[in-house]
């Protein structure tokens, strides 16, 4: 049986999807965003899934994301070498890092990369080749590619905010991650630095 995260993803669009139903920018702020985000991606020669891009407008913050062009044609062996995945756009006090633009390098131990679930690390990567942060991320690798993420499409890229509390209910933190569902595997990353294995059950 997959994880209980891929059936939310391929179960519950609505949540997940690249459009989240908890944003509450307009469509022009959207619309803004997405072209603003295509262009900074250009300015760096990189490439975007353009209808997977998500927005995500809160007391949070701003965040916009897509994955990388291709990133769904990647086996997930190549997290040894580290592999971009995500351009994304933050803009969150919550977050630790400069508003700005990122690219989301994705590096794992060759020796945890395994069917099934592991640990990796993603650096967030600003327009001069700075890395400016590392984020825990959580891999899961299938046994065997999928056919497709979702609906027919090769990949799959949602945002979703989350509130998270301390083991002695005294501390609430705020979190956004990327999720991503491809046909290898699945992906969630941590933006904020907030630790949320347990709520994902990895």
């Amino acid at each position: 049986m997959r994880s209980s995260l891929v059936a939310a993803l391929l179960l519950s669009g609505s949540a997940f999807a690249a459009e989240p139903r908890f944003a509450t920018t307009t469509a022009t702020a959207c619309a803004d965003s997405k072209t603003q985000l295509l262009e900074a991606a250009k300015a760096q020669g990189l490439a975007l899934s353009e209808d997977q891009i998500g927005t995500l407008s809160s007391d949070t913050g701003n965040i916009v994301a897509t994955s990388i062009a291709g990133f769904e044609k990647v086996p997930d062996t190549e997290y040894a070498k580290g592999v971009d995945v995500a351009f994304v756009y933050i803009d969150s006090p919550d977050a630790g890092v400069p508003a700005g633009y990122y690219r989301v390098n994705v590096r794992a131990n060759p020796e945890d990369i395994q069917v099934g679930k592991y640990k990796a690390i993603a650096t967030l990567v600003d327009k001069d080749g700075k890395a400016v942060a590392q984020r825990a991320t959580r891999v899961e690798t299938f046994p065997a590619p999928l056919q497709a993420a979702r609906y027919g499409s090769p990949m799959n890229v949602g945002l979703q905010q989350q509130t998270l509390r301390d083991y002695n209910l005294t501390r609430f933190f705020k979190t956004v991650t990327i999720i991503m569902v491809r046909p290898w595997g699945t992906l969630v990353i941590d933006l904020f630095g907030v630790d949320y294995s347990d709520y994902y059950g990895f």
